[in-house]
């Protein structure tokens, strides 16, 4: 839960609330389609409605956060651009109140593989530049403090990276230019801190929460 790694939750909550009454909906490291954090406060019968008739494959707003990093009205997005359907999905949020809102977006897919996400909705009216300022503000509070209650160092990540590609540990220790017996080490302590049972387990967890991205190797240097 988001609120467990970023103490300043409850007041950016209350913030993004103020800021789009009808609701906000937060992913941050989303892979294949399952995400390490997610917050929505939009109303239950459309989460139910968008979730039900898998909604998400034409969104034109969903759409645009997987393509783009950066932030947009949703009246600036090119709704024909997409799916016949999705000029359909965004009628049918209209009828939830969810008239005017805006997305902000963080793709690190060549990175991890994973996507960050921020939508906010109002019924009444579009939202100023201010409001927008602000709204991504708090989406870069939240991505840097979900980054920063990470566990594990660039130099654990690129270990578990390697094992997660077949590596042995010879050869890992030679890119770290340590001893094998360090790289063991430094696995028990990885295993410590993500509550795995094995290294292969460690791999899993780290895989799942976006930590790391298994990028088959292309050949030997």
């Amino acid at each position: 839960m988001v609120w467990t790694v970023v103490p300043e939750m409850t007041h950016l909550d209350a913030r993004l609330r103020a800021i789009a009454p009808v609701g906000y909906s937060l992913v941050i490291h989303v892979r294949s389609l399952t995400p390490e954090y997610y917050v929505s406060t939009y109303p239950e019968r459309w989460v139910e409605t968008y979730t039900e008739r898998q909604y998400a494959m034409f969104d034109p707003v969903n759409l645009w956060a997987r393509t783009h990093s950066g932030r947009v009205r949703w009246s600036d997005i090119e709704v024909d651009n997409y799916s016949p359907a999705s000029k359909l999905i965004m009628d049918r949020a209209r009828e939830y109140g969810l008239n005017y809102g805006c997305g902000v977006s963080r793709s690190r897919i060549e990175e991890y593989g994973t996507l960050s996400c921020l939508f906010c909705a109002r019924e009444d009216r579009e939202l100023t530049d201010g409001e927008l300022d602000e709204v991504e503000g708090i989406f870069n509070q939240l991505l840097a403090a979900v980054e920063a209650a990470r566990p594990l160092s660039d130099i654990e990540r690129a270990l578990l990276s390697d094992l997660a590609n077949g590596l042995p540990y010879k050869e890992i220790a030679h890119r770290q230019g340590v001893s094998t017996e360090t790289i063991k080490k430094r696995l028990e302590r990885i295993r410590d801190l993500l509550g795995a049972r094995n290294s292969v387990q460690a791999v899993a967890i780290a895989t799942k929460r976006g930590l790391i991205l298994n990028q088959p190797a292309s050949g030997p240097e």
